[in-house]
């Protein structure tokens, strides 16, 4: 009898050692990987019966929160589609996506939980809420920046260089989170992708706008200073091909200041032939291209062909900014960014802080250096070349009264249909306080298009005109 206990009690022991190595593995090694997973709604719906913390904008408008209704908390989004492609959603059926995703361990107070109290609580199914993320982004802008793209497909970025801080992160065509679950199907087949972020994640042709970092290379590697002076006839022959200027324009003799200002595409061609793929190719990738960019949703990587992919004439196009050069609005934001910021990029952010449900500060936010392609004195001489495009070039509908303001326009041939107009600058010039990347698909020229996008938002952070 004595032996039967025995065993009992044994196999008793195995199973309860095996139940917590299991419960371990899930609790503390597996957890994160499963819960990450956006396809896994078993979290939600267990998350469901506790309060999941707000998402507060910079100027303290609660993008989402969580109100209660019968015995269980539903999301919900104020500003729907303006904001959306910050906060993303939170569904029961489709999971989540944008800052619902990426600090979810936070927001449902999965992690952080401010006391052993809270902690206790949340294992005894009491009501624990979750953490405030409180973001860089200002409601007035956002809303701004997504009333001046209108119905057009496209996306805006308003960053601030010096430190990395977004203000403002449209795309367009959104969506309503509110909605996602009814509006699922629809979404998910629409032809105009509303659940693609376009301002992370859309990879466009960056046309004349890539000329920034062409000419950064150029200046880099000593190939010419503003004022060399460059045949720039409509058209020029490389490797059994040609490179044509916009309207198949000619310009006869001009520096390369000029060039730049006139967004002049055989001058380019001839540069880019001159520096060769292989510094061409380095030099977007310093800026960014070919990296995965540390962001707080996720973001595409920009891409670049190897310089053994491409004959000269590839490279004469990649200089003028076309080709297979595809880049991201976020892309072209931060390489314009260490132009403003003296050659530094900064890590680009959107949430200041984590506060936990007793006020207590669970993560504050320094900015951080992520890239430093360029000297400070390359970065002031394409300053000036950027102030000549706004204030001479093809960059006037940028000019603000008053203000110094540093631009580039792209104007970007896609095969069929209007070209993607670019815009990419800040102000004030001398001391940069706002940075602005404006895309619109099939927009036409980037001087008639995206650069008056870009002039209203600059025009609203600076307080000018009012």
């Amino acid at each position: 009898m004595s032996k039967r206990i025995g065993r009992l009690a044994a196999i008793i022991t195995a199973t309860f050692v095996l139940l917590v190595a299991n419960l371990t593995y899930l609790q503390f090694i597996a957890a994160s990987e499963l819960t990450a997973k956006p396809e896994n709604v078993r979290p939600i719906l267990y998350e469901q019966k506790f309060r999941r913390g707000d998402i507060i904008s910079a100027d303290n408008k609660v993008l989402a929160t969580s109100k209660k209704v019968a015995d269980s908390y539903k999301r919900y989004y104020a500003e729907g589609s303006v904001a959306a492609p910050v906060t993303g959603f939170y569904s029961t059926k489709y999971g989540r996506s944008g800052l619902e995703l990426t600090f979810d361990e936070q927001l449902s107070g999965q992690s952080y939980l401010s006391s052993v109290d809270a902690y206790i609580k949340r294992l005894l199914g009491k009501d624990v809420p979750g953490n405030n993320l409180y973001l860089s982004i200002n409601m007035d802008i956002q809303r701004l920046a997504d009333k001046l793209l209108g119905d057009r497909k496209g996306a805006v970025i308003a960053l601030n260089p010096k430190t990395g801080a977004v203000i403002a992160l449209v795309s367009k065509p959104s969506y309503n989170p509110n909605d996602i679950d009814n509006n699922w199907s629809i979404l998910v087949k629409s032809p105009d992708g509303p659940m693609l972020n376009r301002a992370t994640q859309g990879k466009f042709t960056p046309g004349s706008s890539f000329k920034i970092i062409t000419a950064a290379a150029a200046l880099e590697n000593s190939i010419l200073t503003t004022d060399t002076v460059f045949d720039a006839p409509a058209n020029i022959k490389i490797y059994g091909g040609k490179v044509t200027n916009y309207e198949k324009k000619g310009f006869g003799k001009i520096t390369f200041a000029d060039a730049f200002a006139r967004s002049v595409n055989t001058v380019f061609a001839q540069v880019g032939k001159s520096l060769g793929g292989g510094k061409l190719v380095d030099a977007a990738e310093n800026f960014g291209f070919g990296r995965k960019t540390p962001f707080d949703i996720p973001a595409g990587i920009s891409h670049i062909p190897r310089p053994s992919d491409m004959d000269e004439l590839e490279v004469a196009w990649m200089a003028v900014g076309q080709g297979r050069i595809q880049a991201t609005p976020l892309t072209m934001a931060l390489a314009c960014s260490a132009i403003a910021n003296n050659g530094k990029i900064m890590r680009p952010y959107l949430v200041e802080k984590i506060q936990e449900p007793n006020g207590n500060v669970a993560f504050q936010r320094e900015p951080r250096v992520w890239l430093s392609p360029i000297k400070p004195e390359t970065a002031q001489v394409l300053r000036g070349l950027m102030e000549k495009v706004v204030d001479e070039g093809t960059g006037k509908a940028a000019k603000i009264p008053g203000v110094r303001v540093a631009g580039k326009t792209g104007t970007a041939e896609v095969g069929n249909g209007e070209p993607h107009a670019w815009f990419v600058g800040f102000a004030p010039a001398e001391d940069p306080q706002v940075l602005v990347a404006a895309v619109v698909e099939n927009g036409g020229t980037g001087g008639r298009t995206a650069a008056p996008i870009a002039r209203e938002i600059m025009m609203r952070v600076l307080g000018a005109g009012q």
